[in-house]
């Protein structure tokens, strides 16, 4: 009997399968996470496959893409620039805290690190922040995302910016 790619990924996305990564997996993950590149999510998804549903696919490295190609419509692409490095280094960063990871972990992990990284993208830079975007930047982040606004993960954080940014201080 033989038994396809796609039958093993499924079963892996069902049970949840737990992963871990050595010492040389995450330094090579280190060094995909790029301010011009999406490569981390792709590097991270051939270690860990989760399938083109997962976080890692399906919503990391698909918005990743979408936001790196519309960058240049941006006002502000330092704070964008800087979202893409934290939200990879925050996922990264995850695993070499633990020694092994699921999954649902993962999706866990990436969207609970959105709020975080809009907020505060470079650490030695609090001026760069979701409060201080243009208007229009945060119209074209939530039209490039409109397909998963709807998400309960997605609404919650973009609820929670929103909230803290009109919130005074």
């Amino acid at each position: 009997m033989i038994i396809s790619p796609r039958l093993v990924l499924l079963f892996l996305c069902i049970v949840d399968i737990a992963w871990s990564l050595s010492a040389n997996q995450l330094a090579f993950l280190e060094s995909t996470i790029n301010e011009n590149s999406c490569e981390f999510y792709n590097s991270l998804e051939k270690l860990m496959p989760c399938g083109k549903n997962g976080y890692v696919i399906g919503f990391g490295y698909k918005y990743c893409e979408a936001y790196l190609a519309a960058r240049n419509e941006f006002n502000d692409i330092k704070w964008q620039n800087g979202v893409r490095v934290c939200l990879q280094r925050t996922i990264l960063s995850k695993f070499q805290n633990i020694s092994e990871a699921s999954c649902s972990q993962i999706s866990d992990w990436g969207f609970d690190s959105h709020f975080g990284c809009y907020m505060h993208p470079i650490s030695d830079s609090p001026e760069i922040n979701f409060c201080h975007l243009k208007s229009m930047d945060i119209i074209k982040i939530a039209w490039i995302a409109k397909s998963k606004l709807l998400k309960q993960e997605v609404m919650n954080q973009f609820l929670k910016l929103i909230q803290q940014c009109t919130t005074p201080n």
